[in-house]
């Protein structure tokens, strides 16, 4: 009888730790799904943000685009401008020729050039020289 007794209390302990197994390995489960649940919607939470982040990204090399465009249209207004003012000045005969002439000075223009292409004489090449070009040989003091 004490055999009998023996082997129900060895069942009874057998059958109190197999229920404790399983009680810990579900609750272990458990707290696995919920974990799981957890870094899933993270995970979309930040495939959600990156699409969001591809689309700015997108947006702003578009208005970059658009930048640099609107940049090279006013460069190249400024330049037919300035194409268009250098020939005013070249008509206007009190003015445009003189103006012309100490640009040309100033880029270091020769006496006969001065002459042949504003149309001056002598005294006025070499007095727009002498006003005008910086000195070759410059010693500082």
């Amino acid at each position: 009888m004490w055999m009998i007794m023996y082997d129900y209390t060895l069942m009874a302990v057998i059958a109190g730790v197999l229920l404790l197994l399983t009680v810990t390995a579900l609750g272990v489960a458990l707290w696995s799904a919920a974990r799981v649940k957890a870094l899933q919607q993270r995970l979309m939470n930040q495939e959600t943000t990156v699409l969001s982040l591809r689309g700015a990204l997108s947006a702003l090399c578009t208005s970059e685009m658009a930048a640099d465009q609107r940049q090279t249209e006013m460069a190249q207004r400024l330049q037919m401008i300035a194409g268009q003012q250098e020939q005013m000045l070249l008509r206007d005969p009190e003015q445009g020729s003189y103006q012309h002439a100490i640009r040309l000075a100033v880029q270091g223009a020769s006496r006969e050039q001065l002459m042949e292409i504003c149309g001056l004489t002598r005294g006025e090449a070499d007095l727009l020289l002498f006003i005008n070009r910086p000195p070759e040989n410059s010693d500082p003091v």
